[in-house]
C-alpha cells in the first residue's frame, strides 16, 4: 500500500477517533407515521421498502438538506427502527405551513417541517423567537409550528458538545447557545448525556484503533516488517461487548481492514466508524443517531457510490446476506450453536484495477457500460531475481511480469532479463500503464521501487507474502489444474499457457525454466483476482497471450529483405513514448499537474483517434505503441485507407459510421456474459447465495445487457452485408484488410444471432426481467412445464374454483352436500355453494405445486443457462469484435486523412535498398491537424529532410532558442511512426527504409523519486542508444550535455556524436547550441550541418534588448552563427536590466577566451620558433596562470 493511501486512512482513523466524524453528528427526526417493520434479526433493523419506494428510487443521499433527498439509516443497537427518507425545500424559500392537526397530515408535510427544523437548529430557540413565528397563524397551524419546535429543541439537546473535538473548553463557546459556522456547528459545552452518547470518544475500549495502537491480525504493529496492513487485530474483550451483529462487521472488518466495507442490512447497505467517515465526506451521507458513526444509503444506490470511492482510490468490499431468516432457523435447529444473524459473506471486493462493471456496479438500466471509460484499467504483478555481474559491480535484474484487464478477461505474461537503467521495464510500464501495482513483499529491489515511482508513481502499488500471497509456480499449476479452472487435462488448456510448460502432454504440468517467474507473477495475480473472488471469471475467459518487450532476436542485417522484416514490429520504449507525445501523458488523470497540460489532447494518439467504438480506441492505442515494421502488413492497411478516402466508398463509410457509433462496447460486454453464465457462481460463488431485493431490476440489467450484445452484433452484420454490395467494385477486391474484416475472412455469426432470436422474445425478457423460452428451445424446461399441464389435466372434468389461501377446491351446491361422503372436507362456502377438499384432490395439488417449484426452479436457472450458451461461441464473438476493432481503426485513420487540412500522401517504404535512407519532403507534424481544423488559422512552415542515400545520415543541427529544433526533430520522428502504422502522412512526398526502433534523448528532467539527476538521466538515455542501436534505428538526440558543465557537457556531446556518425551509421539528428562541437566534427563526412533559420532586425553589440529576431522555423544548410539565448531571455520576461547584465558578463567572457585564446598562439610560436630566451617564455606562461 503506498504511503499516500496509508495516510489517507490514518487521518480517517484518527478523525473517527478524535471526533467520531469529520463533522458533528446531525439528528434527523422521523417524519412517517408508518409502522416499523421486524427486521429478520433483532440486531440490525429491515427496512420498510414500500416506504421508500414512495418516495423516490434511489437518489443520492446527501449531508445538505437544501434540494436534497436525506436517506435516514437509524442505528441498529438494541431497539429496532426503520429506515425513513425526507426531504427539503430551499431553505431559502420562506417555509408554508400546511394546516393539519393530524398525524399523517403531519407526516405527509415533513418538507416544510424539515425546513423548519433545518433553520430553527441553526439558533437558539427562545420564547420570544418562537412567539414571533406564532403570531399570524391559526390554531391549526400553531399545532404544527409547536411540533416543529419541539423537534428543533430536540436536535439542539442532542449536539455533540466542544469536549468532543477538544480537551479544552473554550471559554468563549461555553454558552448552551449554538453557532453556525462553514464547516458545520460549534457545540456546545460537554453534558454528561454527551459521555453517555459518544462513548467511543472516551471510552479505552477503542484504543486499538488508535494509529500508535493498531496491529494486524497476529498482533504486529506497523513498525514491523511483516505487518499485513489488511487486517486488524480486535482485542476478544471488546468483541464480547459488541451485539452479535456488530460482532460480524468486525469480524470482517478486521479481515478486510484496508478495505471501505459496505454491509448489507435489510435493504440497505451500511456504513460503520471509520468507514462511515468516509462515507459522509466523500459520498455527502449523512450520520444517523446512535452511538458512533453510522451511515447508509438503500440497494439501488450500490453502484454510483462503491464507483465514486473506487475513483478516489480506496477498496470496496459488497456484503450481503447469504442466508434467509427462515434459512437461520432451520440452520439454528440442526446446531448446537444458536446463532442470531443471518449468515453475511464478502460477495465482491473492488479496486481501481479489478473492475468488471457487474449488474450491480451500474445505476444506468439500458446499458450498464454508456458512461464508463474506455481506456483499459491494467493490473500489474511484478516478480524480481536481481543478478549481480561478475566482472563489475552493476546489477541487473529478471522479471515476471503478468499484465491483466479485468474489464475484457485478457492476461499478459513476460519474462525477461533487464538491463541495470531497467529500460525494458519502463517501456512495458509506458505501454500498459497500470492503475495498481503488486510485487513480492522482500524480494523487489530498491530500484524497482524507484521506477515504479518515478514512471508510474501515480498508481496503488502493494507487497504480497512469498509464497502465502505471491505464488510460487507449482502452486499456480496445481489451482490450475482444478475443476473450477482448467482441469487435470493439459492438452485441454490455453495454447499460450500449455507452451509454458516442459511436457503439455505429461501427467503433472512442470513450468520451464525461462517462463517460471511469469507463471510466478500469474500466480500473484490469481491470488489477488481470488481475494476480490473474480479469479474464476477472469481465468476460464482462456484469454491469454505471452509478450516480448525485447522484440524479435536480432538477424544479420546483410540480408534486410522482405523477410527480414516479417512480422517485426518497431520497438518505442518509454522514453519515446513520452519524448514524442504518442500517447500523452501515463496519468492524464492528473493533467492539470503536468508541466504541459495540452499534452494529452495533441498526442498523436488523440489526433488520430476518431474510433466509434470504445474497442476500436483501445485497439488504436496498441497501434501506436507498436508500429508495424513487415512492409506487406503496412501495405495493406495502406491499400484500405486509400480505398476508404475514395469517392467510391463515402455511402459505405458513411453507413458504417452511422452503425459503429451504435455497437456498445462488445469487448467488456463478452466478459459480463461469460461471468454471467458460470455455473461456478451458482453453486459456489457466495453470490450465489446472496439476497437481493430487487431481483427482478437486476435481471433486466443482465438481459439488457444480453439484449445490447446481440443488437452490437446484428449492427457489425449490417455493415457486412453492406460491405458485400459493393463486391462488384474491382478496385475493392485488392483490398486485403478489408477481406479479412468483411469479407472470406469474416466468422459467420447470422445463424447464431438467428438461434438467439427464435429462442426467447427478447423484447419481453427485457420488460419483464425474465426469459421464457419459445418451445423447442428448452427441452428440460419443456419437459418441466408438459409435467405441470399433466397435473392440471389429470383433473379437468371437475370444477375446481380457487377461494382464499385455497387452490383447486371443488364448489358443491348446498342442496346436494348432504349426500357427501366423509372424505369430503369442508374449506369454505359462499351463498348457496360450499368448497371441499378431499384426500386425492390435495394429492394431486402437491403434485402440481411440486412441479410448478421445479419449473420456476428451471426457469431461474435458464437465464444463466442462456448466457452459458452464448458464452460458448466466445470465440466467434471475439473473432468478429477483432475485426469490427480493426476496420474501426482503418475508418479512423482515414477520418484523420481526409480531414487532416494539410497534404497527405502515402508513405514509401523500401525493403531492398543497400543503404538506409530517409526522405521527407514538405512534412508537417501530425498533431498540427488538431491546430488546422480549429477556427483559429495559422500559417505553418513545413521542412524537409534528407538522411542517407546520397546525403549523410547525420544532420547537426543549430540554430536560435524556440527557433523549431525540438519541433522538427520530433515531427520527422512522428511521421515515420505514422507512417509504418499504415497511415498516410502530412508531406507532399516520403520515402525511407524500415526503422527497427526509435531512440530519444529529449528535454532535461530528472527522477526525483528513482534518486537520478538531469545529467545522469541524459547519460542513461544516451548509453542505451549507443548499445542498442542499429543502422536500421532513428535516433533524435536533443542538447546532450546541459546538465553539467559546459567543457564536459561538450566533450561527451562530441565524443557520442562522433561514435554515431562513425560506428553506429544509422540516421540520426542531433542538435546542438554548443558551437565548438560543429568545429569538433567539421571532418566528419557523414555529419551534415544544418540550422533554423531567422531574421534579426536592429542588431545592437552594446544592448541586445533593441534585438528582434522573427523564427523562420524552416531549415537551412549550415551553422547558425547564434543561439540569441538573450532575445530568448526578453520573451521570457526577465527585467532588461538583467539580460544587459547578462550580456556584458558574456562579453568579458569571450573577451578572456580570446586573449587566452591569442596567448597560447604566441606561446606555442616561440617554442616552435626556437632562440627565444627561457625569461620570455615564463613570462609567457605566467600571463596565462
Amino acid at each position: 500500500m503506498s504511503g499516500k493511501k496509508k495516510s489517507l486512512r490514518q487521518s480517517t482513523i484518527t478523525s473517527f477517533l478524535q471526533t467520531g466524524s469529520s463533522t458533528p453528528l446531525r439528528e434527523t427526526e422521523r417524519t412517517s407515521g408508518s409502522a416499523k417493520v421486524k427486521s429478520p434479526n433483532e440486531n440490525f433493523p429491515e427496512t420498510d421498502q414500500k416506504k421508500n419506494e414512495a418516495k423516490g428510487d434511489g437518489a443520492t443521499p446527501l449531508k445538505s438538506v437544501n434540494k436534497r433527498r436525506r436517506v435516514v439509516i437509524s442505528s441498529d443497537e438494541e431497539e429496532d427502527s426503520d429506515h425513513s427518507t425526507s426531504y427539503a425545500k430551499d431553505s431559502h424559500k420562506k417555509p408554508k405551513i400546511v394546516s393539519s392537526d393530524s398525524e399523517e397530515n403531519l407526516a405527509e408535510s415533513s418538507s416544510m417541517a424539515d425546513v423548519l427544523t433545518d433553520e430553527c437548529s441553526r439558533m437558539s430557540i427562545t420564547s420570544s423567537d418562537f412567539n414571533s413565528v406564532l403570531v399570524d397563524l391559526n390554531e391549526k397551524d400553531q399545532k404544527v409550528a409547536t411540533k416543529v419546535m419541539h423537534a428543533a429543541n430536540l436536535i439542539n439537546s442532542l449536539k455533540p458538545s466542544i469536549a468532543d473535538f477538544s480537551e479544552d473548553v473554550p471559554d468563549a463557546v461555553e454558552s448552551p447557545s449554538v453557532k453556525v459556522s462553514k464547516k458545520g456547528y460549534i457545540p456546545r459545552s460537554i453534558t454528561e448525556s454527551d459521555q453517555e452518547r459518544f462513548p467511543h470518544l472516551y471510552d479505552e475500549d477503542f484504543r486499538f484503533l488508535k494509529p500508535e495502537h493498531i496491529k494486524d491480525f497476529e498482533g504486529r504493529k506497523k513498525s514491523h516488517p511483516d505487518y499485513d496492513p489488511k487486517t486488524l487485530f480486535v482485542p476478544e474483550a471488546f468483541m464480547k461487548k459488541q451485539t452479535p451483529g456488530h460482532k460480524q462487521w468486525w469480524t470482517l472488518k478486521s479481515q478486510n481492514f484496508d478495505t471501505i466495507l459496505f454491509f448489507k442490512v435489510g435493504k440497505f447497505y451500511e456504513m460503520y466508524h471509520m468507514d462511515a467517515v468516509v462515507g459522509v465526506e466523500c459520498l455527502n451521507l449523512i450520520y444517523m443517531r446512535g452511538k458512533f458513526a453510522h451511515a447508509g444509503f438503500p440497494e439501488m444506490a450500490y453502484g454510483r457510490y462503491a464507483d465514486q470511492l473506487v475513483s478516489r482510490g480506496y477498496k470496496v468490499a459488497r456484503i450481503e446476506q447469504t442466508e434467509t431468516p427462515q434459512q437461520l432457523d432451520e440452520r439454528c435447529k440442526t446446531s448446537k450453536v444458536k446463532e442470531k444473524v443471518v449468515k453475511r459473506e464478502v460477495c465482491r471486493l473492488t479496486t481501481q484495477a479489478t473492475r468488471t462493471y457487474g449488474v450491480l456496479d451500474t445505476s444506468n438500466e439500458q446499458n450498464s457500460l454508456d458512461f464508463v471509460d474506455s481506456s483499459a484499467k491494467y493490473f500489474i504483478a511484478i516478480a524480481e531475481k536481481v543478478k549481480k555481474s561478475d566482472s563489475s559491480n552493476i546489477s541487473t535484474s529478471e522479471y515476471g511480469i503478468c499484465i491483466s484487464d479485468t474489464s475484457t478477461g485478457t492476461f499478459i505474461l513476460s519474462q525477461f532479463t533487464d538491463d541495470e537503467c531497467h529500460s525494458f521495464l519502463r517501456t512495458l510500464l509506458a505501454q500498459h500503464p497500470p492503475l495498481q501495482v503488486v510485487y513480492e513483499k522482500g524480494h523487489s529491489s530498491s530500484s524497482t521501487q524507484a521506477v515504479l515511482s518515478s514512471t508510474v508513481g501515480h498508481c496503488q502499488k502493494e507487497g504480497l507474502v512469498p509464497n502465502a500471497e505471491f505464488y510460487g509456480t507449482a502452486r499456480v499449476l496445481e489451482i490450475l489444474s482444478g475443476d473450477d479452472y482448467f482441469g487435470c487435462n493439459v492438452s485441454q488448456w490455453p495454447a499460450s499457457i500449455a507452451g509454458l510448460l516442459e511436457d503439455p502432454s505429461g501427467g503433472i504440468p512442470k513450468s520451464k525454466p525461462e517462463y517460471s517467474m511469469a507463471l510466478s507473477s500469474f500466480g500473484a495475480t490469481l491470488w489477488y483476482f481470488k481475494r476480490c473472488l473474480i479469479d474464476v471469471d477472469m481465468v476460464t475467459m482462456q484469454n491469454f497471450t505471452v509478450y516480448d518487450p525485447l522484440g524479435a532476436p536480432k538477424q544479420d542485417i546483410s540480408k534486410c529483405d522482405t523477410n527480414y522484416w516479417k512480422d517485426k514490429r518497431m520497438i518505442l520504449d518509454c522514453a519515446a513514448l513520452i519524448n514524442l507525445n504518442l500517447v500523452g501523458p501515463l496519468d492524464s488523470r492528473k493533467k492539470n499537474t503536468l508541466r504541459d497540460p495540452t499534452a494529452a489532447k495533441f498526442s498523436l494518439y488523440s489526433t488520430i483517434n476518431k474510433c466509434s467504438t470504445p474497442f476500436g480506441k483501445r485497439k488504436l492505442r496498441v497501434w501506436v505503441c507498436s508500429p508495424l515494421c513487415d512492409t506487406e502488413l503496412i501495405a495493406q492497411r495502406q491499400d484500405a485507407i486509400e480505398f476508404l478516402c475514395s469517392m467510391e466508398a463515402q455511402t459505405f463509410v458513411t453507413e458504417s459510421l452511422t452503425e459503429l457509433r451504435k455497437i456498445p462496447d462488445l469487448e467488456r460486454l463478452l466478459q459480463k456474459i461469460h461471468t454471467l453464465g458460470l455455473k461456478y457462481r451458482v453453486d459456489k460463488h457466495p453470490d450465489g447465495r446472496a439476497v437481493l431485493f430487487d431481483m427482478t431490476r437486476y435481471n433486466k440489467r443482465k438481459i439488457c445487457d444480453l439484449a445490447n450484445t446481440l443488437d452490437g452484433f446484428r449492427q457489425v452484420i449490417r455493415i457486412r452485408n453492406r460491405y458485400l454490395e459493393l463486391q462488384d467494385d474491382e478496385n475493392l477486391k485488392q483490398v486485403t484488410l478489408l477481406e479479412k474484416c468483411f469479407g472470406d475472412g469474416f466468422v459467420d455469426i447470422t445463424r447464431d444471432l438467428q438461434h438467439f432470436s427464435e429462442s426467447f422474445n427478447q423484447e419481453q425478457a427485457v420488460k419483464e426481467g425474465i426469459i421464457v423460452p419459445r418451445p423447442g428451445m428448452d427441452a428440460e424446461y419443456d419437459k418441466t412445464c408438459e409435467k405441470e399441464q399433466q397435473k392440471k389435466l389429470k383433473c379437468s372434468a371437475i370444477c375446481y374454483v380457487a377461494g382464499g389461501k385455497s387452490r383447486y377446491t371443488l364448489e358443491i351446491p348446498e342442496a346436494i352436500c348432504d349426500s357427501l361422503r366423509d372424505e369430503f372436507e369442508l374449506k369454505s362456502q359462499r351463498k348457496g355453494f360450499r368448497r371441499y377438499t378431499t384426500p386425492r384432490s390435495e394429492d394431486l395439488l402437491n403434485e402440481l405445486i411440486v412441479a410448478e417449484e421445479e419449473r420456476d426452479k428451471i426457469r431461474l436457472d435458464l437465464l444463466r443457462r442462456v448466457f452459458a450458451d452464448f458464452d460458448s461461441r466466445k470465440i466467434k464473438w471475439a473473432a468478429t469484435v477483432q475485426a469490427v476493432a480493426t476496420f474501426d481503426c482503418l475508418l479512423s485513420l482515414a477520418q484523420y486523412v481526409k480531414t487532416c487540412g494539410m497534404t497527405m500522401t502515402r508513405p514509401e517504404l523500401v525493403v531492398n535498398s543497400d543503404k538506409v535512407f530517409l526522405e521527407v519532403e514538405a512534412g508537417y507534424h501530425p498533431s498540427l491537424a488538431l491546430l488546422m481544423s480549429s477556427s483559429t488559422k495559422q500559417a505553418y512552415i513545413p521542412n524537409s529532410t534528407f538522411m542517407g542515400g546520397d546525403h549523410p545520415l547525420t544532420i547537426l543541427l543549430t540554430g536560435p532558442n524556440m527557433g523549431g529544433k525540438s519541433t522538427l526533430m520530433r515531427q520527422v520522428a512522428v511521421l515515420v511512426v505514422l507512417a509504418q502504422m499504415g497511415c498516410f502522412v502530412p508531406a507532399s512526398k516520403m520515402r525511407f527504409t524500415p526503422v527497427d526502433r526509435i531512440f530519444t534523448r529529449i528535454g532535461a528532467s530528472d527522477r526525483i523519486m528513482a534518486g537520478q539527476s538531469t545529467f545522469f538521466v541524459e547519460l542513461n538515455e544516451a548509453k542505451t542508444i549507443l548499445r542498442d542501436a542499429s543502422p536500421h534505428s532513428l535516433v533524435v538526440i536533443d542538447e546532450l550535455g546541459r546538465g553539467t558543465s559546459t567543457y564536459d557537457g561538450a566533450a561527451i556531446a562530441s565524443s557520442v556524436l562522433k561514435f554515431i556518425a562513425r560506428s553506429l551509421r544509422c540516421r540520426c539528428f542531433f542538435s546542438t547550441h554548443y558551437l565548438a562541437l560543429c568545429s569538433e566534427v567539421e571532418a566528419e563526412n557523414n555529419v551534415l550541418f544544418a540550422h533554423m533559420s531567422c531574421m534579426v532586425e536592429n542588431e545592437n553589440k552594446d544592448d541586445p534588448t533593441l534585438e528582434n529576431v522573427t523564427f523562420l522555423y524552416t531549415v537551412v544548410p549550415g551553422i547558425c552563427p547564434k543561439s540569441y539565448g538573450f532575445y530568448a531571455a526578453k520573451l521570457a520576461g526577465i527585467p532588461p536590466t538583467v539580460v544587459r547584465a547578462a550580456y556584458d558578463a558574456s562579453k568579458q567572457y569571450h573577451v578572456g577566451v580570446n586573449n587566452t585564446t591569442d596567448s597560447l598562439r604566441k606561446l606555442r610560436s616561440m617554442a616552435q620558433g626556437g632562440g627565444v630566451a627561457r625569461e620570455k617564455i615564463v613570462a609567457a606562461i605566467d600571463s596565462l596562470l
